[in-house]
């Protein structure tokens, strides 16, 4: 489906936000849904990784999903007949009117290199007949979602970002300070000023931090500390820079 809707540097600017200030890729995810150039439109985003045996599975998501492709131990495959495989292997975006699962669909692959690496699918209003933001944006979302999908998203049956078993044996004693702080519930602008850093450091940090104790967000990361003796049975640390 096509459209003559150009791209704005608003635009543009929105969707590296929800790069930027998501820490996780679900809240990617949950970025897409409520950004405005979808207006609201948008009920729901699913990121599906794309393993190298073509196998498809589901490893974030928020909101309404594409039901019959959420289930991540099912045997979807790049080659079946559905509108995300079929962008995958298309290797072009896809709107999908009507599914199985009577939803609309705007399926977009997800590139590294040229190379499909896994797809984003958006849940849309069943009223919506076209793609509701410019085309132009559509690489934009391929190349930060493939991003998000390298850095943030757990990847089944793949060398993953982040490993169950991980126990945190290499967090630096700055990374351990960043959990203490985020277990008592700050989120990073707050953590940042806290600690006299920025803000785009404590992402990072945080993204680190995830893949050193093999979890996918700052709940199951304070959680996994605690229980791993990390944070809590200490006495306050000096900020380590």
């Amino acid at each position: 489906m096509t459209t003559t809707q150009g791209i704005s540097a608003k635009e543009v600017e929105v969707i590296l936000d929800a790069m930027l200030k998501s820490d996780t890729a679900s809240e990617f995810c949950r970025s897409i849904v409520h950004a405005d150039f979808t207006g609201d439109s948008a009920q729901g985003c699913q990121l599906f990784f794309l393993d190298n045996k073509s196998r498809l599975s589901v490893v974030a998501g928020y909101g309404l999903a594409a039901e019959s492709l959420q289930n991540t131990h099912s045997e979807v495959s790049a080659w079946d007949d559905n509108p995300i495989s079929r962008c995958i292997r298309e290797k072009q975006h896809l709107f999908e009117a009507n599914t199985a699962d009577g939803k609309n669909l705007i399926c977009v692959p997800l590139m590294k290199d040229q190379i499909p690496v896994g797809a984003l699918c958006i849940v849309v209003d069943s009223k919506v007949k076209a793609l509701p933001f410019g085309e132009a944006l559509i690489p934009i979302i391929s190349k930060l979602g493939a991003y998000i999908l390298a850095t943030m998203a757990t990847q089944p049956g793949a060398k993953g970002v982040v490993d169950p078993n991980a126990t945190g044996e290499d967090l630096t004693g700055r990374q351990i300070q960043i959990l203490e702080l985020m277990a008592e519930g700050m989120v990073n602008v707050e953590i940042a000023a806290q600690m006299l850093l920025s803000e785009s450091t404590i992402r990072q940090e945080t993204v680190r931090i995830y893949r050193a104790l093999g979890v996918p967000n700052r709940a199951e990361a304070s959680k996994k500390a605690k229980a791993l003796g990390i944070i809590g049975r200490r006495p306050n640390m000096q900020v380590v820079s």
